[in-house]
């Protein structure tokens, strides 16, 4: 009888123990796309700081660290975490070696700019936030979400701010081949600007911009009406549309939606 008392005091004891480490645990989310995995696992509660993208309504208690493409480090270790997260998309790239150097706990769990990691960064949080059989749950429902769509030969393209275009080797470019789509500036890696005939010899068939820019290019109807716009199949069909920029260029757990959005475009 004594055994089994000592046995359930030091099980409770135990499970006491344990509490005060999860609690106490102070978690800063560096971009939106990993952000949205700690929500989705459960833990906001311990998230003290989250760039401005981040508006999830369980994270309105953490404070703004700033934009994730222009982030401190100071301003970081001033909320004092236990662990910092974040994907490429955290810039200064410099970033997580001056946390480092501050001694501050931190991981860049997701480290492909085009996202192709991004099911394995769900499973790496879940494994850091001891969610492991959660995280599994969420990453393999994504990745059978992002299986491409059967390929229909039509030509996107996916602008920044109407000048900008995403090619291969982003986030853009994953979405349109998972909506079987083909990215019309896949000739060139990363994000660069297209001049007025570029535009129009590659004809897309839908054009995607910004919608955090539409100030820079003039709106949709404006943009809509350059000539090397009006001339291609997108311009003539009235198949221009503008996406949120975590929507467009930023994987994250809603990206199987926006690739349904991107096939009925």
């Amino acid at each position: 009888m004594l055994t089994k008392r000592l046995g359930l005091t030091l099980c409770l004891l135990g499970g006491l123990l344990a509490l005060p480490l999860q609690a106490s645990q102070r978690l800063v989310v560096m971009t939106p796309d990993i952000a949205e995995i700690v929500v989705a696992l459960g833990a906001a509660a311990q998230v003290v700081g989250r760039d401005r993208g981040s508006s999830a309504t369980s994270l309105a208690q953490a404070q703004v660290i700033g934009f994730s493409r222009s982030l401190n480090a100071e301003t970081i270790a001033r909320l004092r975490p236990t662990l910092v997260l974040g994907s490429a998309a955290a810039q200064p790239a410099s970033i997580w070696q001056q946390l480092t150097q501050l001694h501050i706990p931190n991981k860049e769990v997701s480290s492909r700019e085009d996202g192709s990691d991004f099911a394995a960064a769900i499973r790496t949080v879940g494994k850091l936030l001891a969610r492991e059989g959660q995280a599994n749950t969420i990453a393999e429902r994504w990745q059978q979400q992002m299986q491409p769509r059967p390929a229909t030969g039509r030509r996107y393209l996916i602008s920044y701010d109407g000048r900008l275009v995403a090619g291969k080797d982003t986030a853009a470019d994953t979405l349109i081949r998972a909506a079987g789509g083909v990215n019309v500036a896949s000739g060139f890696s990363g994000f660069k600007p297209l001049n007025r005939a570029a535009w129009q010899a590659l004809q897309a068939d839908v054009i995607i911009l910004g919608s955090h820019t539409a100030a820079i290019y003039g709106g949709k109807q404006g943009f809509a009406q350059r000539p090397e716009i009006a001339s291609t199949p997108a311009g003539k069909q009235g198949r221009i549309y503008t996406l949120a920029p975590q929507q467009a260029f930023l994987l994250g757990l809603n990206s199987p939606a926006i690739v349904e959005q991107l096939v009925t475009m």
